[in-house]
């Protein structure tokens, strides 16, 4: 009879994280380039057959990798992109990327994260020796301080590198608008994938339908509630019976 308390503790357990990561993407609403987070539940025949087996059910967590709006700042280190890519960045534990594009120049004329983090170019780090780039939709980069930059007549002096993740990839997030992939990104196909400089991506999170998300996950949590302390009952009345027809 335990595996049925077993199964309620778990859809309890599932709906705690749930409602964790709905005042996450809440709280982030507002972060450029943030991606909502979706907490997934093993099907109710699958839990059971954990439950019946002793696993503890299974909850996983994957974000949500469509775009969010785009909004003008009109600042030439403001880049985004329009479409399902992500930019590649080197940190000191390694590669990562991310959408957040409100990029800057270190000390050393590099193009850097908020964090200092280099943005990556299909030669390595970018280098930006008079900090006015001009940059194209495909992403390449030209020093906007020469003659007829604008017009884009200067050779490019670097590319970004611009990346995209399979459906359903195993995505871990970092923090600082940043994450890490387990297993390898692929280039962005020609075309797919859109550079807007002077353009920031807002968030991909809805107030509306995380309100709502975190609505249904309380009125399942109180079901569940009910479910335990009746079946709770139910079981003290089958032991009381059964002790006083012995």
């Amino acid at each position: 009879m335990h595996e049925v308390l077993s199964m309620i503790l778990g859809s309890m357990h599932a709906d705690m994280t749930r409602m964790d990561r709905v005042g996450m993407n809440i709280a982030n609403a507002q972060t450029s380039g943030y991606k909502r987070e979706v907490v997934a539940v093993l099907p109710f025949a699958a839990q059971l057959e954990g439950a019946l087996s002793a696993a503890a059910p299974q909850v996983s967590i994957a974000i949500d990798q469509h775009a969010g709006t785009l909004k003008s700042t009109g600042q030439k280190l403001d880049l985004a992109l329009s479409g399902p890519g992500w930019f590649e960045v080197q940190t000191a534990d390694g590669t990562a990327y991310t959408r957040q594009g409100n990029f800057r120049l270190d000390g050393q004329g590099r193009l850097v994260t908020q964090q200092g983090d280099p943005v990556m170019g299909l030669g390595g780090e970018i280098q930006l020796p008079h900090g006015a780039p001009t940059v194209d939709e495909a992403g390449r980069v030209r020093d906007g301080a020469l003659p007829g930059a604008a017009a884009g007549k200067p050779s490019p002096i670097a590319q970004l590198k611009v990346v995209q993740f399979a459906p359903g990839a195993d995505i871990q997030r970092l923090g600082g608008g940043l994450v890490r992939l387990q297993g390898d990104a692929t280039p962005s196909l020609e075309g797919s994938v859109q550079v807007q400089q002077g353009f920031l991506e807002n968030s991909n999170v809805s107030h509306m339908h995380e309100m709502v998300r975190l609505l249904e996950t309380l009125r399942h949590m109180e079901t569940l509630q009910k479910v335990a302390v009746g079946y709770d009952d139910m079981l003290a009345t089958s032991i009381r019976k059964l002790g006083e027809a012995s």
